[in-house]
């Protein structure tokens, strides 16, 4: 299979432990749970929890079914759930697992005084400042915090979270706006506060808490829409690489790939590297976007094909066999992410769902292979 798809996703381990390193100085004091939901945005979310097990104070997942899975594999820590649970079943399910669900709907609050969990559980209850997608109204929230403490059914008091909506911009308005709407709503209320992530914590809003929940910083990502993510001390976690495949010479006016969207303006080399859609790398990326062959700038001309795309190579020394760098330690995956009107996020989860993982650094070094 190595022969057959030598796209590599390489995970580097020892940057990740630096990324966590460099929040955890910015938390301040809090605790830091770092966010691995998505199979850790693409980076594997079991290596991920391994290599920080012993740094993180507790990890954050979306779902039941990947608390679960850190849980079989014998992490211990507290696992906060962001999408909570659907049923009492669920419910008694996170009790056992010793999860954390996230309460963001009333009927959830029903749920808990009409059944009983066998073991008591501890909630969070996720309050709505302002990103309006889900959560309790801040109006809700003192009614809800009494009911779950009258309920019997908790194991301490349920804590308090949000999720600002617009961190990474440039204007601190809304997110200021948030904070002192969570603030207001939780006055006076016993539990744990968490409201930052990877933007809220390195924004300097000051917005406090016990607990901050950094994703996208922690794999190397640039969490702002402006500037590095180098900026502030993080390295890229994920590099994407493959191989050139074959370098072939093209009169001027030659069409290149799916469509004929492409002419060479002059006679040029045009490099073929064994990478695609099918291997998480997307076909919306556009001509001129940057990679790397032998650590010298090219650009992708051309549509992004299944298995394969199509380099500018003017002025490259490259030959077959060569390593293409899609993005990673030389190419940040921030300045791919812009060429295509998208996130870091979106362009990590895909590959690293499709290409083969090769963990580097602070654990012994092993290839995962692709899924499916």
């Amino acid at each position: 299979m190595d022969a057959l798809r030598p796209a590599r996703a390489r995970i580097d381990l020892t940057a990740l432990r630096h990324n966590f390193g460099v929040l955890k100085s910015a938390a301040d004091g809090a605790k830091v749970f770092p966010a691995i939901k998505a199979d850790a945005y693409g980076h594997g979310m079991l290596a991920c929890a391994q290599a920080l097990r012993d740094l993180a104070d507790g990890f954050v997942v979306a779902t039941l079914g990947e608390a679960e899975v850190l849980r079989k594999a014998g992490i211990t820590q507290r696992i906060m759930v962001l999408q909570g649970f659907a049923s009492l079943a669920e419910a008694r399910l996170a009790a056992r697992l010793m999860l954390e669900p996230v309460i963001h709907q009333a009927w959830q609050v029903d749920i808990l005084e009409r059944g009983h969990t066998g073991l008591p559980l501890r909630v969070w209850l996720k309050i709505d400042t302002g990103m309006h997608r889900m959560g309790i109204e801040p109006e809700q929230v003192g009614v809800l915090h009494k009911r779950l403490m009258a309920s019997g059914r908790l194991r301490g008091a349920p804590g308090f979270m949000t999720h600002f909506a617009c961190a990474d911009e440039p204007d601190p308005a809304l997110t200021r706006r948030q904070i002192e709407v969570f603030r207001r709503a939780t006055e006076g209320l016993e539990g744990e506060r968490s409201l930052s992530n990877s933007a809220g914590l390195l924004g300097g809003f000051d917005a406090g808490g016990d607990i901050v929940r950094p994703g996208i910083a922690l794999y190397g990502g640039n969490p702002f829409v402006y500037g590095q993510a180098a900026e502030h001390g993080l390295r890229p976690v994920m590099t994407l690489t493959t191989r050139l495949l074959a370098v072939r010479e093209h009169p001027a006016g030659a069409a290149i790939g799916y469509g004929a969207t492409w002419t060479c303006p002059e006679a040029m080399p045009v490099g073929i590297a064994a990478i695609g859609y099918g291997d998480g790398y997307p076909r919306r990326i556009p001509p001129g976007t940057p990679v790397l062959v032998n650590g010298q700038r090219a650009a992708i001309i051309g549509r992004v094909s299944m298995d394969l795309i199509t380099l500018d190579l003017r002025g490259v020394e490259a030959r077959p066999g060569d390593e293409v760098e899609l993005w990673g330690r030389a190419l940040p995956v921030d300045e791919v992410a812009q060429a295509i009107g998208t996130i870091s996020y979106d362009l990590t989860c895909a590959a690293g769902a499709h290409a083969a993982r090769e963990y580097l650094g602070e654990a012994p070094a092993v290839t995962v292979p692709a899924a499916g």
